[in-house]
């Protein structure tokens, strides 16, 4: 009787046709916050030191599909919003909804740079906001693992880019529970150089400096990622036709993923 459905059906062909391993679909939704805090200290230009500091939440959903070598990873955004001192315009914050994303994890479990399908204005300018949102993830991580990554990532274009280069350590530290499912948490350790250029008022602004981070995420048995949170404090300093010499900027950033049902 099933062979018969299989063969009215068609669905005979499609089974015999799927590779051994073979996984449907995963979906999951994500919230994403991130606090950012930035002091430039302009007192060589007698304008001592300026504070920005503004919150983002970030709501999106992330589909993993089979493909050779590895999974698709498809990212879209549902909504975006921020506080008040944000420098981006809540306008841009609107028109981003839906913006779709599209990367890739390696068998291994690293993740690929996402790209945005569309080129618009508004899914570059908050592309930035997804650099560090979905870390190194695999089934079957053991307690006591250890491995370590470098990668470069430039967000951004042309005259307003800047790249990151990071060297990231992980751990799988331990069996814990996240959200009443049994998940490995495990924790990062990672410097980075910082280097780019940005517009501004008085002309362009060259970017130089390092940082360093910690922190630590979930990951289930069968390699969902369950969300997790990190800290980010990077020391730069700015040139440019405007400055005598380059001022000092502190950025510290936090984040915190967290998964929605």
């Amino acid at each position: 009787m099933a062979s018969s459905f299989a063969r009215l059906t068609g669905l005979g062909a499609i089974l015999l046709a799927l590779p051994v391993g073979w996984r449907a679909p995963v979906t999951t939704r994500y919230r994403l916050d991130q606090t950012l805090t930035q002091v430039i200290d302009g007192t060589a230009m007698g304008k001592g030191k300026q504070s920005l500091s503004f919150t983002t939440s970030v709501f999106l959903t992330v589909t993993l599909s089979d493909s050779v070598g590895g999974r698709s990873m498809r990212v879209v955004i549902d909504s975006i919003h921020a506080d008040s001192s944000a420098p981006i315009p809540p306008a841009v914050f609107d028109s981003a909804r839906g913006a779709e994303y599209r990367g890739f994890i390696t068998k291994a479990g690293r993740p690929s740079r996402l790209r945005p399908v569309s080129t618009t204005r508004a899914a570059v300018q908050i592309q930035g906001l997804l650099v560090d949102f979905f870390p190194w993830v695999r089934a079957g991580i053991k307690v006591g693992e250890k491995w370590t990554d470098t990668s470069a990532t430039t967000t951004g274009e042309g005259a307003d880019s800047v790249t990151v280069q990071r060297i990231t350590m992980y751990r799988a530290a331990a069996n814990e529970r996240r959200n009443a499912r049994k998940a490995i948490r495990v924790t990062t350790d990672y410097t980075s150089n910082v280097s780019g250029t940005q517009p501004t008022e008085n002309g362009p602004a060259n970017l130089q400096g390092s940082g360093t981070g910690k922190g630590a995420y979930f990951v289930s048995p069968e390699g969902v990622y369950l969300g997790g949170d990190w800290q980010l404090e990077s020391a730069l300093k700015v040139s440019g036709s405007f400055v005598k010499e380059p001022l000092p900027i502190t950025i510290s950033q936090t984040t915190k993923v967290s998964t929605l049902r």
